[in-house]
């Protein structure tokens, strides 16, 4: 009889053993996707970022160089 508990304890112990590495593992995919999904929107805000910059430059045609210094000296540009 003591044969049947032990063998049920070191049952119940390999699968709860298996359910902690496969709850740590899907943990650590979750993490994995919350970082990537955060690096892609910093990228994409950046991207959009030169975009409109880029949009702004195109708008306001050539300049010349005393209008491009006043807008770096104004930090607008």
């Amino acid at each position: 009889m003591t044969d049947y508990i032990w063998g049920g304890l070191a049952v119940v112990t390999i699968a709860v053993l298996v359910w902690l590495v496969a709850y740590a593992t899907r943990a650590g995919r979750n993490a994995q996707s919350v970082e990537t999904s955060q690096t892609v929107a910093t990228d994409a805000e950046i991207v959009a970022g030169v975009q409109a910059n880029m949009a702004k430059a195109q708008a306001e045609g050539p300049q010349s160089k005393e209008q491009l210094l006043d807008r770096l000296d104004a930090g607008t540009g």
